[in-house]
C-alpha cells in the first residue's frame, strides 16, 4: 500500500548519513533559506564530493537557498575542493577564518564558486566593519546579548543596529519580540529557526483563525478555474482551514448520506460555488498576522516530509491521507484543544487515529521519522528510529531532499502528482 520502503541492500552516501533540516525565515516571514545538518554515523564511508553530487542534481534554482552543515573537518576540506552546487551554502566554523593557512584555502574555494557562510558567536565577530572574504554569518546569540537587543528595540531607542549586524542570519531567538527586533530594525538576513512557542503563547486566548493569504489564494484559484489538484495544494497550507472544512462539510447542514474523510473528497462535495462564498464569509474573521505564517508553514513541511517518505509509487490517495496526518498531528498547538477531542468530531481513517492518538500503525512510522529529521536535537536517533521501523537511511534522506527542492513552489500549477 505503498509504505516505507524496506532497508537497502545497496549503500550509496546517502545510507552514512543523517539529514536533518532547519528553516531560515526572512524579513517578510517567508522561507529563505534551510540548513542541511549532515550528521555522519558512519564517516568513513562518506565522501562529501559525492554527497554534494546528490544534492547537486536535484536542487532546482527556484527552491530556498541550502546551507550545508558539514558534522566533521574532514568532510567540510573535503567539500571546500569539490565544484560547488547551485544556490548552495558551506557553512564553516567562525575558527577557520583566523589562520593565514585556513584563511588561503578559504580563498581558493570563494573563487572557486563556492559561497561561504561563517557560524559562530556574535561576541566573536562584534565590532567587525568588514567580514573575511566578505562572506555572510550565522551567528548565535547569548542570553545576555539578546536581552541587550531587547532593550536597544523599539522606536524610542532604536539602537539595536549598535548590537547586531545587519544582514547576517541568527540563531537561537526564542522570543517574538527578539525576533521582530532582529528582522524589522535590525536588518537582520533571517532567523535560523522561529520562536514557535512564544507566538503560539501570544495567540493562546482564542482559536487561532483561518490564514488570510491562504483564504486569497484559494479565492484566486477559483477564479482561475483551476485543477482540483491545484486547489487542494493551496487549501491544505492552512492546518485549520482544511479542519474547518471537514467541519463543514460533516456538519448537520449538509446532511450527507457517507460521512467525507479527506480533503479533496470534501472539496468536491461542496463544489466551487459553494466553497467560494464560504471562503468569502470567513474572510473578515481571517488571520493575517505575519508571525504565525512560519508557524503554519513548518507544520506544513513536516507534513509534505512525511508524506514524501511514502514510497514513490504510492496512490494519491495514500499520500493525501498521510499528509493529512502530519498535518492534524499538530492541530491541537493552533487550536488549543486536546487532539482526541478535535479529531474525535470528524471521521478520519483509521490509520490516520492509529498514528496520531495511538502512536501506532503504518503511518506512525513515518512520523515519528520526520520527526527526528526536523528537529535539530533529535537528529542523532536518525539511525535508530530508521532501524526500528525497517526504512533506509538512504529512503528518509532522499525523502527529505525532494521535499526540500520543492518546499517554496509546492502549491504552484502544475499537472503533476501532489507534492
Amino acid at each position: 500500500m505503498g509504505m516505507p520502503a524496506h532497508r537497502a541492500t545497496s549503500h550509496t552516501v546517502l545510507d552514512s548519513v543523517a539529514l536533518g533540516y532547519q528553516p531560515v525565515w526572512n524579513r517578510a516571514r517567508q522561507l529563505a533559506a534551510v540548513r542541511l545538518q549532515v550528521q555522519t554515523p558512519h564517516p568513513e564511508a562518506v565522501d562529501a564530493a559525492h554527497l554534494l553530487e546528490v544534492l547537486g542534481s536535484d536542487w532546482p534554482a527556484a527552491a530556498p537557498v541550502l546551507i550545508v552543515a558539514l558534522a566533521t573537518p574532514t568532510l567540510l576540506q573535503q567539500a571546500l575542493h569539490c565544484e560547488p552546487v547551485q544556490n548552495t551554502w558551506l557553512e564553516v566554523p567562525a575558527a577557520l577564518f583566523e589562520t593565514p593557512e585556513d584563511m588561503a584555502r578559504l580563498a581558493v574555494a570563494a573563487r572557486r564558486g563556492h559561497r561561504l557562510l561563517r557560524m559562530g558567536d556574535l561576541a566573536e565577530v562584534r565590532g567587525e566593519v568588514i567580514a573575511p572574504l566578505d562572506v555572510r554569518s550565522l551567528l548565535r546569540l547569548s542570553a545576555e546579548e539578546a536581552l541587550e537587543v531587547l532593550q536597544s528595540c523599539g522606536p524610542a531607542a532604536g539602537a539595536a543596529g549598535r548590537v547586531l549586524l545587519p544582514g547576517q542570519i541568527y540563531a537561537g531567538v526564542a522570543d517574538r519580540g527578539l525576533a521582530a527586533c532582529c528582522l524589522d530594525e535590525a536588518g537582520a538576513w533571517g532567523l535560523l529557526g522561529w520562536p514557535d512557542e512564544d507566538v503560539l503563547h501570544a495567540h493562546r486566548h482564542q482559536p487561532m483563525a483561518c490564514a488570510a493569504d491562504v483564504i486569497e489564494q484559494s479565492l484566486q484559484a477559483i477564479d482561475d478555474d483551476s485543477s482540483l489538484e491545484h486547489l487542494e495544494r493551496v487549501v491544505r497550507q492552512d492546518p485549520v482551514l482544511v479542519y474547518r472544512i471537514l467541519s463543514l462539510v460533516n456538519s448537520a447542514a449538509y446532511g450527507l448520506r457517507h460521512e467525507i474523510e479527506s480533503l479533496r473528497h470534501a472539496l468536491m462535495m461542496l463544489g466551487l460555488t459553494s466553497l467560494g462564498r464560504w471562503l468569502r464569509e470567513q474572510q473578515p474573521g481571517s488571520d493575517s498576522s505575519p508571525e504565525l505564517h512560519p508557524v503554519r508553514y513548518a507544520m506544513v513541511m513536516r507534513s509534505r516530509l512525511a508524506q514524501h517518505l511514502l514510497e514513490p509509487g504510492a496512490e494519491d490517495n495514500l499520500r493525501a491521507e498521510m499528509y493529512l496526518t502530519a498535518l492534524f498531528s499538530q492541530l491541537d498547538r493552533l487550536l488549543h484543544q486536546p487532539l482526541p477531542s478535535l479529531l474525535g468530531r470528524l471521521p478520519l481513517p483509521g490509520r490516520l487515529f492509529d498514528a496520531v492518538l495511538r502512536q501506532d500503525g503504518p503511518y506512525h512510522a513515518l512520523l515519528d521519522v520526520a520527526q527526528a529529521q526536523g528537529e535539530p536535537d533529535l537528529l542523532h536517533r536518525l539511525p535508530a528510529v530508521c532501524a526500528r521501523h525497517g526504512m533506509s537511511l538512504e529512503h528518509a534522506n532522499r525523502g527529505l531532499i525532494r521535499m526540500l527542492a520543492t518546499s517554496r513552489d509546492h502549491a504552484a500549477k502544475r499537472s503533476e502528482r501532489l507534492l
